[in-house]
């Protein structure tokens, strides 16, 4: 092919065999992260995962952010959710921590309905250095605070049911029933929701 043909793809050979057996030496050999607790009961680390997914369990009920599993009202269209697993690397690129985190899919949810303002104020790049150069300048002391989770402190402004979670136990009288006839109440923001960035922002203006 010289500089002044043109490309396409229709053209182009493939080797289908080479293809697959490249594309199955990079699979075998990238260990990706599981994508539901199914999957992590199946894999040889799995008491590791239960372990980070009981701890985000705890972490969510220690702040209430969730009420009673019950039937789903008439109208309501739960939001989904989904688990995402990570696993924490060190400079060595060692797995120092297994991480489990229960997020919302937002984008299930509708305007006007599930959420009305999303607008959360966040500082500039711009705005940070010039705090810090002040600080130097008139030799202040500067104090940085992480809050742990974060969204769970944001306190919602509308009704917002979730389908039951995996992991989640059915109440015994619903055992013998289809789960999703079942959704549970948030009573705290949580990872995912539009409005859950501006909820921790009206949370936190009432201290300042």
């Amino acid at each position: 092919m010289t500089t002044n043909e043109l490309w396409s793809r229709n053209e182009m050979i493939i080797d289908d065999i080479f293809a697959f057996s490249v594309a199955a030496e990079i699979i075998k050999d990238d260990d990706i992260e599981p994508c539901s607790i199914n999957e992590c009961t199946q894999r040889q680390d799995w008491p590791k995962w239960k372990d980070a997914i009981q701890a985000e369990l705890n972490s969510l009920e220690k702040r209430s952010v969730f009420g009673h599993i019950v039937p789903t009202p008439p109208n309501v269209n739960p939001v989904g959710y989904k688990w995402v697993f990570t696993r924490k690397r060190n400079e060595k690129n060692e797995i120092s921590r297994y991480k489990a985190r229960l997020v919302a899919q937002g984008f299930s949810q509708r305007p006007g309905i599930d959420y009305v303002e999303t607008y959360s104020p966040v500082m500039d790049t711009i705005t940070f250095r010039y705090l810090i150069s002040l600080v130097v300048l008139e030799k202040l002391e500067m104090r940085l605070m992480d809050v742990i989770t974060t969204y769970l402190y944001g306190e919602l402004d509308t009704d917002i049911y979730m389908k039951v979670p995996e992991g989640f136990r059915l109440p015994e009288a619903a055992r013998n029933k289809p789960r999703g006839m079942f959704s549970v109440k948030l009573r705290r923001s949580l990872y995912g929701l539009k409005q859950s960035g501006r909820m921790w922002y009206n949370r936190l203006s009432k201290y300042y």
